[in-house]
């Protein structure tokens, strides 16, 4: 291993990290500490390209020069496939530096900010300073104004808003939420949905939205979701069965598609940080509009009135991409 030429790539990895913008991740300070960075100079044992998470498992020699090992949190597979990673891109007994920042919980893990490799390759996956996530959007040029086609989120951090809601809580909500743990209670880690929320905020994967005859069909690459929506139903069938996904009609108003969802399972509408958590009698409405820059804005409103006493709202901003949507095939990362 050549320590020093990895070394001095190491610095200027950590130069260009720390030059990119800056952001926060929402439910990043749960599982990682961003107040202790982690530098891990070793050889590569193993890479794990998968969703929800990918991972790295580094051997390294600690203080006291025993041999431990490291294991590093790394976005989704298809996160990582679009910047151009492939399962070959961690060779096992390759010499590699990565820095990160250290895990809560485990004493040898962290989350994975960038990796230098012995043969000058260097690889930034998120900055170091406020954990800005680097993607590759592939966004599209053309603005034919019509909400059907390839999306993916515009930005993040960002690309939207979430309105203040925990003064709605009702004491049903409040107590809810209070349970609620997203280290341990996150439905993705289960490889759920969680919810049609979701399916727009989960950052570096495509939804497309298409006609299937009278209907509209929004395909999710998050979770290999499929939604249909009912586009001449007034009202949910009696028999819709209870779902994550919930039953959808929808209309035109305009040029503006809404959609109604009910019929939900209890569950996780937004899982990340804090959560906002639904009950069956859970309805959510989007409406989505594309603007003038070619944008498509997701308006939601959720209404729950076991856990909330009036609507939470808020706005998700896609882009137009060429990315199409790929499969997720999600690995459990908990099994109850």
């Amino acid at each position: 291993m050549n320590h020093s030429y990895l070394r001095l790539m190491a610095v200027a990895a950590v130069l260009v990290v720390l030059a990119a913008p800056a952001g926060a991740h929402h439910g990043f300070a749960v599982h990682y500490d961003p107040s202790a960075p982690v530098r891990i100079e070793g050889t590569v044992v193993s890479f794990d390209f998968r969703n929800p998470h990918s991972s790295l498992t580094i051997e390294a020699r600690d203080e006291a020069g025993t041999t431990v090992l490291w294991t590093c949190e790394m976005a989704s597979r298809g996160q990582l496939s679009r910047r151009g990673v492939t399962e070959d891109s961690f060779q096992p007994g390759e010499a590699i530096i990565v820095e990160g920042v250290a895990a809560r919980r485990d004493p040898l893990g962290c989350e994975f900010g960038a990796s230098t490799h012995a043969d000058g390759r260097v690889f930034v996956g998120r900055t170091l300073d406020n954990r800005q996530t680097q993607f590759n959007l592939h966004f599209a040029g053309e603005n034919p104004g019509t909400v059907t086609g390839n999306w993916i989120r515009k930005r993040f951090p960002g690309g939207g808003r979430l309105d203040p809601y925990d003064h709605l809580f009702t004491p049903e909500g409040a107590r809810v939420h209070a349970d609620y743990n997203e280290v341990f209670d996150s439905p993705v880690l289960r490889c759920s949905p969680s919810s049609p929320l979701k399916l727009w905020d989960q950052p570096g994967h495509t939804v497309e939205i298409r006609a299937e005859g009278e209907d509209l069909v929004i395909q999710a690459e998050f979770m290999d979701s499929v939604r249909r929506v009912d586009m001449g139903a007034t009202e949910h069938p009696d028999e819709a069965a209870p779902s994550t996904l919930g039953h959808s009609i929808g209309r035109w108003e305009g040029e503006s598609l809404v959609i109604e969802t009910a019929r939900f399972e209890p569950g996780v509408l937004l899982p990340n940080g804090a959560g906002i958590l639904n009950s069956a009698e859970l309805v959510f409405t989007e409406r989505l509009s594309v603007n003038e820059e070619g944008d498509l804005l997701v308006d939601w409103t959720a209404e729950d009135p076991v856990h909330f006493t009036g609507p939470v709202t808020g706005q998700r901003v896609m882009a137009r991409t060429t990315s199409p949507v790929g499969p997720y095939d999600c690995v459990p990362e908990v099994v109850d």
